[in-house]
């Protein structure tokens, strides 16, 4: 991300539902948050991680998915670009610990509202180094 207030970080979704992709994305686009990718499972989303031109600033990702479940990911992703912010969402709290100890920034329990999912991301954005 560059140092110009106008730029805003890429974001990346990673769940395995289309409609919450579908949903996520109109919401994230319409905040102004340019999406790198959308990605089905942890499989996915490295290979789309690994390939993208520009890698998120702050990757939004499900726990239970086909392959490679998120705490997986999120460990791999981490790996590769430690600066990336994390937000963890699932419907298991009993995941929270282990998702935070794997690296994620924020752990937020489904359902969650658009509202408090931006709200989350507007909070990462401002923490993503220029």
């Amino acid at each position: 991300m560059s140092d110009g207030d106008d730029k805003k970080p890429f974001v990346a979704i990673v769940d395995d539902e289309p409609d919450l992709q579908k949903l996520y994305r109109l919401a994230i686009s319409s905040r102004g948050y340019p999406i790198s990718y959308i990605a089905s499972d942890g499989t996915d989303a490295l290979e789309k991680q690994s390939k993208a031109n520009h890698k998120p600033d702050i990757v939004i990702i499900d726990h239970r998915m086909p392959t490679k479940n998120g705490v997986e990911t999120t460990k791999e992703i981490l790996a590769t670009t430690p600066a990336t912010r994390i937000i963890f969402v699932s419907a298991d709290e009993a995941v929270e610990k282990e998702a935070i100890e794997a690296g994620a920034t924020k752990f937020l329990k489904k359902p969650i509202s658009l509202k408090d999912l931006l709200r989350n991301i507007d909070e990462e954005a401002k923490k993503v180094s220029a």
